[in-house]
């Protein structure tokens, strides 16, 4: 297949290339050692498919040989994420693992292994897909998952949202925390940052971060945490440390359409009643809640077509 070059411009391209692999493979008297040939190697080639406009004077980091850090995207107190670019297929992929202050932290290792474990146990197209769990070099546990893409939260920062973007996402959230609920687990901690939007998408929303999910019925002691979860998208009944119930994460839901809303600048009765949808979920009475995702997914359904004023 012709390249569409003038044949001068193929024939300078590959004598620079001749002259660039002669250099990182030589020293000018001889040849360098293997280990040195693959570093200067691998850094061109992060280079030049990054498509940087300089040659990076730091050594790119490579995990299992095959991943590329491009960068750190987020960094909690005991885990943090990265943004990883497979060197070979060019997908993006996001990797947490424990910070390297919490390298010995046994309940941090065990939270982040038990969360790979409940991530390749769900499979579901509204559930960030966990791929494969390793250990990096220095010791520490990683998972490496499917890059969905930023957090909601960013893009509620970005500007107004509309009322069919709200419904469609809500539609993804529910879809995926009945997902998450009949495979027998609560995630316990639903909140704007840990939903993604692939290519800012509401559509195409994931929820993310099983880090303190619990069996249906189960308790932060059984964890060995104190408190889990994110205060103002935290149901009641959470926060006073009763047991794991798929309701609670039914009113995280509601907390997280309030904050849309906030977002959303249209007014009608559409709007209302996505409003009156939002108020039944976040009741405080558990019992006053639909009784599951499957059951507020079919409310959601009828938002336009009859008020939920009455609920």
């Amino acid at each position: 297949m012709s390249s569409g070059l003038p044949s001068d411009d193929l024939e300078e391209i590959a004598s620079r290339f001749s002259s660039l692999l002669r250099l990182l493979t030589h020293d000018g008297k001889d040849n360098r050692p293997p280990e040195t040939q693959t570093m200067l190697i691998d850094r061109v080639r992060d280079a030049l498919d990054r498509r940087l406009p300089h040659f990076p004077s730091d050594d790119p980091i490579f995990i299992a040989g095959s991943f590329l850090i491009e960068e750190i995207v987020h960094r909690h107190e005991c885990t943090e994420i990265g943004r990883l670019r497979h060197r070979d297929l060019g997908t993006l992929h996001a990797l947490k693992t424990v910070t390297p202050s919490h390298a010995n932290d046994v309940v941090a290792r065990r939270l982040l292994l038990r969360e790979a474990d409940i991530g390749m146990a769900l499979h579901h197209p509204h559930i960030a897909r966990t791929q494969i769990a390793l250990r990096l070099p220095d010791g520490r546990p990683a998972i490496v998952m499917e890059w969905a893409g930023a957090p909601l939260s960013r893009r509620l920062a970005a500007g107004a949202i509309s009322a069919r973007d709200i419904v469609e996402m809500m539609s993804g959230l529910l879809s995926g925390l009945q997902a998450i609920h009949e495979a027998g687990y609560v995630h316990c901690d639903i909140t704007p940052a840990n939903l993604l939007l692939p290519d800012n998408d509401f559509r195409g929303l994931k929820i993310a971060d099983f880090g303190v999910a619990l069996k249906q019925g189960g308790r932060n002691r059984d964890l060995e945490i104190k408190m889990a979860g994110t205060p103002p998208f935290m149901a009641p009944e959470q926060a006073d440390g009763a047991a794991a119930d798929l309701r609670s994460d039914l009113y995280s839901a509601g907390r997280v359409l309030h904050v849309l809303l906030d977002g959303c600048e249209e007014t009608g009765d559409d709007v209302e009643n996505i409003r009156a949808f939002a108020e039944h979920l976040t009741r405080p009475d558990p019992s006053m809640r639909p009784a599951s995702a499957a059951a507020a997914l079919g409310l959601l359904g009828t938002l336009s077509a009859e008020p939920l004023r009455s609920f």
